[in-house]
């Protein structure tokens, strides 16, 4: 007879062919944190049993009936590797160990056993030679920034990826090679070795002449997207939004830092670039002459305390303001922000467009030309947290009240659908879960998939309520989601084969329909009324019998 412990099941599952051989062990599995690439061993045992003869029969441990059963336990090490993207996450969780009943949701196992101690294949260098700067969480980080990441047997270089979603390399979350979301925000370059020499301080020789000096850099003064200071002898320009919004800010004055030794932090290269050198001077270029901006015609409505988006205009004192991108957007509206001929925290917000005289109708978007209307406005936005909306979710906000106008938004895909419930779509921050869909008109009921004119119609009536205290669901199980109330709604939901199946009553982690519950329930349909448990009882591997 031959037995196998659950543990070496897990393991069979977990075996990827494409994971490469090590020539030996790699440290031993512990716990701990881990993140994807991450590498450990496991140990797991096989148990045979056989019956050989023995004598004298009856005595000592020798049976009466002269033979006996013997128990031979085999022990063997893996390697494992943590796997990359979301999936990576579960690698710090006890419950996906490597020798554990879902290992094979978070590591890669070797095909073959390992011994001894592994020596991990150092990945290629990069192109840059030595180690930049090591990853700091209080640093801003902008596209193409290269970081390293010290590692236990080599160092690997990351490089911030282009805009928009260069936003993240300096967010909680997205640290390089580390935390569960770095993919979206960084890529890995290769290894590196040593160190190279900073590259924040320009070399004059490579530096192209800029002329003369234009003025230097002045706290009071209002910059915007390329206007050009000078210091020490250096020009600096400042850099198109929304990263301009922080040229006039404190903390940002080009050439400067704070801090000291490892923990030093130059914000200036956030908001400016240098251009070049130069000698003598020039007259400024941060002041724009009248005579130099665009004749606007008509002047559209003067500022007011309401929900202004990118590109809407007003007008103040002859001068017209667009109001700048995401996320800049999300101040136009604030108190504080208002334009003005004076320099203010109002240049963050607006940008200066040209000049006006007389005046125009309101030029606010969104317009709401019927051409561009979804119909019948869906709920209004409602706060919640990470788990409210899903993808697709529609939802509308009202911008007036006489007369009622309201738009429609449609919630970003995951991750970004977990932001659809922290921030209202007409709020700072909203872009970063929903899009515009276009005006509406009335209301309906909830938009939020899956919507029940596509959905199939399952069986004759609804099985039983799914719900978090039971915790013995099982492949093929069916159970019932309520997702109204008025009217009755219900959807149907299978629970997953094996190993899936596990997550199945693991509570509301796992619940059908939010984010993590794809990985234990399959969307089946809708259904209307009651019927009986549509799981006739079956015996569990107890021998008792068990209803769903």
């Amino acid at each position: 007879m031959f037995k196998v412990h659950p543990i070496v099941l897990a393991t069979f599952f977990g075996y990827n062919a494409g994971v490469t051989n090590a020539t030996g062990c790699y440290p031993t599995y512990n716990g701990g944190s881990f993140s994807a690439g991450s590498m450990v061993s496991a140990t797991t045992t096989t148990e045979s049993t056989s019956t050989e003869s023995c004598t004298p029969a009856g005595t000592g441990t020798c049976p009466s009936s002269g033979s006996r059963t013997v128990t031979t336990r085999t022990s063997k090490t893996y390697n494992y590797t943590c796997k990359t993207g979301p999936a990576s996450a579960f690698c710090s969780q006890s419950a996906f160990a490597p020798n554990g009943i879902y290992s094979n949701q978070a590591w890669d196992r070797e095909s073959t056993e390992c011994s001894g101690v592994a020596t991990p294949a150092t990945p290629a260098a990069w192109s840059g030679g030595g180690c930049p700067g090591i990853f700091s969480s209080s640093t801003d980080y902008s596209a193409e920034d290269v970081v390293s990441v010290e590692g236990s047997a080599f160092d690997l270089v990351y490089q911030c990826k282009p805009s928009p979603v260069d936003a993240f390399c300096s967010q909680s979350g997205y640290e390089p090679g580390t935390s569960i979301h770095w993919e979206l925000a960084w890529t890995l370059l290769g290894s590196c070795m040593g160190t190279i020499a900073p590259t924040t301080s320009p070399n004059f020789v490579s530096l192209d002449p800029a002329g003369g000096c234009p003025a230097l850099y002045s706290s009071s003064a209002d910059y915007e997207e390329g206007d050009r200071v000078s210091r020490d002898g250096l020009v600096y320009q400042c850099k198109a939004a929304p990263l301009s919004g922080y040229c006039p800010q404190e903390g940002y004055e080009p050439g400067t830092s704070v801090g000291s030794g490892s923990q030093t932090v130059e914000y200036w290269k956030t908001a400016w670039s240098v251009v070049g050198h130069c000698s003598g001077t020039i007259t400024p270029t941060s002041s724009p002459a009248f005579d130099s901006l665009t004749d606007m015609g008509g002047c559209p409505d003067e500022w007011v305390p309401q929900t202004y988006e990118e590109g809407d205009r007003v007008s103040a004192n002859g001068l017209v303001y667009v109001c700048k991108a995401h996320p800049n957007s999300g101040h136009c509206g604030q108190a504080g922000y208002e334009p003005t001929s004076e320099p203010g925290p109002w240049s963050v917000a607006w940008a200066v467009a040209g000049h006006c005289s007389g005046s125009i109708g309101p030029t606010g978007a969104p317009s709401f030309d019927p051409a561009n209307s979804v119909g019948t406005c869906p709920n209004e936005w409602v706060a919640g947290d990470n788990t409210s909306y899903e993808e697709g979710d529609m939802v509308s906000v009202s911008v007036s009240t006489t007369p009622i106008r309201k738009i429609a938004y449609r919630c970003k895909a995951w991750p970004l659908s977990g932001f659809c419930g922290q921030f209202a779509p007409n709020v700072f921050g909203g872009d970063q879960g929903w899009t515009l869909a276009g005006s509406c008109d009335g209301s309906i009921g909830p938009t939020s998939s899956p919507t029940f004119d596509a959905l199939t119609v399952v069986g004759s009536g609804c099985p039983r309520e799914w719900s978090a205290s039971t915790t013995d669901y099982e492949a093929g199980d069916l159970v019932t989601l309520t997702v109204s109330a008025s009217p009755i709604r219900s959807i149907v939901y299978q629970c997953r084969e094996w190993p899936n199946s596990g997550y199945c009553g693991q509570g509301n982690g796992f619940k059908p329909a939010t984010q993590f519950g794809e990985l234990a329930w399959t969307l089946k349909g809708s259904c209307t009324g009651t019927i009986a448990p549509t799981n006739s009882p079956v015996f569990s591997k107890t021998g008792k019998t068990r209803k769903v």
